[in-house]
Parts: C-alpha cells; sequence; structure tokens
C-alpha cells in the first residue's frame, strides 16, 4: 500500500516518512488536547445528569480518532439500539437529528457480531473487512465506511455502552485509525467508565428504588438548600404533599405487586406532568408524594397540581389486558409566607412549618371528599405534627 502511495505521489520515502511522523505528532498532540478538555468537562458534570456525559463522551471520542461520525450504542440484555448519533464535517458536528432514523440493531446486521465480539473483549476493537459497509451507523448518516473502531464503556464491570466511530477510505493511509487512535479511546473510555460508575452508585443513594423518583432524604437535602435561598432572598417556595386515594384497598384486592405497579404508573405521571427543571419530585413513603416548587408562588403550585390531578383523573391504570383503575390523588398545597421567614430561626425549622401546613391542606382534602387540591389558608386548624 506504501508503495502504491510512493508511486501516486512521485515523491521519495524519505519526505512520506518526514510528513508521517510531522502527521503522528499532530495527531498525538491533538488526543492528549481532546483528552484534557474532556477531563475539563467531567470537573463540572453533575452526576444526576449521565444524559449529557453520554453525548458529550461520543463527540469526544470523535474529535479525538478525527472520525467522520460517531454514535452511542444502549447494551441491555443482548439487545442494541443507537441512542446518541453525531456526523462532523471539517471538524464541525452537523446540526441534524438521526433520532428518527435510529432502530435496534438485529442480529443479522453486522454491527451486531461486531458488538458480541467487542463484549467479550471489553476493549476498542478495529474493524475493517467488506462488511462494515453495510453498517447501520453508515446508513444514517449516509457514509460508506472503510474502517470502524467499537469502543466498550464497562460499568459496574459489566459493559453498558459501546461507541461506534466510523471513517471513510483516505487516499493515503495514515489519515486512517492508527494504534494511537485506539489508545486515546481506551484512555477516555477508561475515565467514562469510573464517572458513570460513580453516577450509578450516587444515583442508587438519592432515588427510590421502586418508583426511580428521589427518595425523601434527598428530598430534604436539596429543599433545606432551598430554604437558605428563601431566608436570604425572601424568595417564593411552595410544597405540595400528595396522597393516592384507597391504595391500600388496592393492595388488599389485586395484591402488592399490582400496588407496586400503581406507584410506579403514578410517578411516571408526575415525571410527565412536573417537568420544570427546578422542581423537586420524590416519594415520601408508602403511596405519598411530595413537591417542592422553589420561586413560585401558590396560584401557580395550584395550578400545577390542579393539572396533576386532572390526568391522573383521565389515565386508566391496566390491572390486566380486561381489568383498569382510575386512580385519585389527594392534594395539600402550601406557601412559605414572609412571616415564616422572619420567624424561622433555621433552614429546617423554616421547612417544617411549611410541611405542616401543607399536610393540614392533604389532610383537609381528604375529609372534605378526597380527589382535590387544597390549599392552606390560615383558618385550617393545623394538625398534629408528623415526623419530616
Amino acid at each position: 500500500m506504501v508503495q502504491n502511495i510512493l508511486k501516486e505521489m512521485d515523491i521519495d520515502k524519505g519526505k512520506v516518512r518526514k510528513y508521517r511522523f510531522k502527521t503522528l505528532f499532530k495527531s498525538l498532540d491533538r488526543s492528549t488536547k481532546i483528552i484534557n478538555e474532556f477531563s475539563e468537562f467531567l470537573k463540572l458534570l453533575d452526576l444526576r445528569d449521565v444524559g449529557i456525559l453520554r453525548a458529550m463522551m461520543v463527540r469526544f471520542m470523535i474529535e479525538a480518532t478525527n472520525a467522520d461520525a460517531g454514535g452511542l450504542i444502549d447494551v441491555t440484555d443482548r439487545e442494541y439500539r443507537f441512542s446518541e448519533i453525531f456526523q462532523y464535517r471539517g471538524n464541525r458536528v452537523m446540526d441534524k437529528d438521526f433520532s428518527p432514523m435510529i432502530s435496534k440493531i438485529q442480529p443479522n446486521n453486522p454491527e451486531y457480531t461486531m458488538i458480541e465480539t467487542v463484549i467479550k473483549r471489553e476493549v476498542p476493537t478495529l474493524f475493517m473487512d467488506e462488511n462494515i459497509k453495510d453498517s447501520i451507523l453508515g446508513e444514517i448518516v449516509n457514509v460508506k465506511p472503510s474502517f470502524i473502531i467499537l469502543t466498550p464503556i464497562v460499568v459496574n464491570d459489566k459493559v453498558t455502552y459501546i461507541v461506534e466511530l466510523l471513517k471513510k477510505e483516505r487516499k493515503r493511509c495514515y489519515h486512517d485509525f492508527s494504534e494511537e487512535h485506539i489508545q486515546s479511546l481506551s484512555i477516555i473510555s477508561n475515565i467514562a467508565s469510573a464517572i458513570f460508575t460513580n453516577a450509578e452508585l450516587f444515583n442508587r443513594a438519592i432515588h427510590d428504588n421502586l418508583t426511580g423518583l428521589y427518595n425523601i432524604h434527598y428530598f430534604k437535602n436539596v429543599v433545606y438548600e432551598e430554604m437558605v435561598k428563601v431566608k436570604k432572598f425572601g424568595t417564593k417556595f411552595s410544597l405540595a404533599i400528595i396522597d393516592l386515594d384507597h391504595f391500600k384497598q388496592i393492595n388488599d384486592t389485586y395484591g402488592h405487586s399490582v400496588g407496586d405497579e400503581t406507584l410506579k404508573f403514578f410517578a411516571n405521571i408526575l415525571r410527565q406532568e412536573i417537568k420544570r427543571s427546578s422542581d423537586i419530585i420524590a416519594r415520601y413513603g408508602g403511596d405519598e408524594f411530595v413537591i417542592g416548587f422553589p420561586s413560585t408562588d401558590i396560584n401557580n403550585a395550584y395550578l400545577l397540581c390542579s393539572r396533576l390531578r386532572d390526568r391522573v383523573n383521565n389515565e386508566r391504570f391496566y390491572v390486566n389486558e380486561k381489568l383498569f383503575l382510575t386512580l385519585t390523588p389527594s392534594i395539600g398545597v402550601a406557601e412559605i409566607p414572609t412571616t415564616d421567614i422572619d420567624n424561622s430561626s433555621t433552614p429546617v425549622e423554616l421547612f417544617r412549618k411549611v410541611f405542616i401546613k401543607a399536610d393540614t391542606a392533604l389532610y383537609n382534602s381528604k375529609k372534605t371528599g378526597r380527589n382535590k387540591v387544597t390549599i392552606y389558608t390560615e383558618g385550617l386548624p393545623l394538625i398534629e405534627e408528623r415526623e419530616i
């Protein structure tokens, strides 16, 4: 191949060798720079948002290898599917959404066998046979690849993601994937694996195992930080406490497994309806949930909770193919008044006061017919304080 290049270029070997070394050092310098930038990016990463890490990891790998395109493959129980795809031209990412073209990778596709090979090896692997020209990623980005590298991302001793990078064939062989590129990918994947592992452990610690919402311990930590802001700046804050009506009856009639599915069903509606990034949703315990609304007055909190109640009323929860249930929530909402801000010595005490008021409003929703949203007013007698 080198001899053919020499004939085509009609230059001596010395010039080619000098050019190749110059290109190699330039490539190494580029890879080192990209790895350093990736490390700096990770210092700013919030472990709660691994979606950003997934996308940026692919983009850093593309830039480190000067690939034409790259995609992230989710690995779950022998099912493989692209989730993030980027195409580069002239060292710039193309502004194009490939998600409508993404589908599951079928066993008869070349990528499927390649993925299984990489899962067994657990190291970046270069593929360059004729089969890769029919790759799914190549079809999606409309590129006929001559070279593909698959890089596994191991999370908790299991390959969880694979990054696929592809390149078109160039006239000069030294523009293709090199051993130095593979080493760079190994470094980036090892760093990403550690971060993904830490993120998974962190997210397990702060989320409820059943519903996937925040657990009450993490909720309190975040809300106490909000209370500091409320006391310091006098900002608005509202709290909602939600109870699913007659949930015990569901457990007694259909069993706890159906009860668990009911809670997951409701939690999914919560995520869809309360979707502002600032809002804090958690499972309080059993069939009770709490929502913190930073920078939100009582009227807007009431509006959001009313929409949530209407959505729950209009959704069907199917116990089986023939039987469905219509759920109803009772909700109590309270806002922190200026007097409580002035008369509370600590953020914990401030939150305790608004919690009791929201709990009182919830009690009145249940007492006056259920399936309603009640706003706490000063005329309502506070119920007995319970453990927060």
